[in-house]
């Protein structure tokens, strides 16, 4: 979720809107020890109606508590708690309190990359296919680095699973739990699988506590 450079970071951002929290979780890691195929523009499109059912909600703020646990020594748990807000169009952070001494630098953190709408500016479309309802796209980073390949799940309540493959055999899986708020699909919990070089950390987030701003005029339901 962040501009964290190295082997084990997480895919760059480009002040893009990630929607959720696990892009900062790879930060907070490291600081421990250290589509059949569619055209471009067909999946383009795809990524613009992913955001279509919440386009009348011009900002919201939320609360998150996020649930750590290193699977390799020294096999670590600890607990989380924060507040997010998100500001359209792309303007989406969250702050952690009370974060322990590893994690000292990363209290706030940029979400972009986990918004659909963003990747054309950061991916290049390798494949679209579809299975049932949900979109499957396979894309490449569009500046050659650390990462290898990244597989995407989307439906129409948005970002379903995204998994961040890299050269150095790690991988980083993000599973999303949507709720309904005010009629508006937003996340409700998130699981992340990390596996970097020598290092293995799972995280379970939940959302509440929602508020949301809508355009005037627009009290009645989002489009299903």
């Amino acid at each position: 979720m962040y501009a964290v450079e190295g082997p084990g970071a997480f895919p760059r951002t480009h002040h893009h809107n990630m929607g959720p929290v696990f892009r900062g979780i790879a930060a907070l890691v490291a600081s421990l020890v250290l589509l059949a195929e569619g055209p471009p523009d067909y999946a383009a499109g795809v990524f613009a109606t992913t955001g279509a059912r919440t386009a009348a909600v011009r900002s919201y703020s939320f609360a998150l508590h996020v649930d750590f646990a290193l699977r390799t020594f020294p096999y670590l748990r600890f607990h989380l708690d924060g507040t997010g807000t998100y500001v359209r169009p792309d303007l989406y952070s969250i702050h952690f309190r009370d974060v322990p001494w590893f994690g000292k630098g990363f209290e706030n953190i940029k979400m972009d990359p986990l918004e659909p709408v963003t990747w054309p500016q950061t991916y290049d479309v390798v494949s679209l296919a579809h299975d049932g309802d949900r979109a499957i796209v396979e894309m490449k980073d569009r500046v050659d680095g650390h990462i290898k390949g990244v597989h995407a799940e989307i439906d129409d309540d948005g970002l379903r699973a995204v998994k961040w493959s890299y050269v150095n055999g790690g991988a980083i899986q993000v599973n999303v739990n949507p709720t309904h708020v005010d009629g508006y699909p937003l996340p409700q919990s998130e699981d992340a699988d990390i596996q970097l070089p020598g290092y293995h950390v799972t995280a379970h987030a939940t959302f509440d506590d929602y508020k949301l701003v809508t355009d005037p005029g627009s009290d009645a339901q989002p489009p299903q």
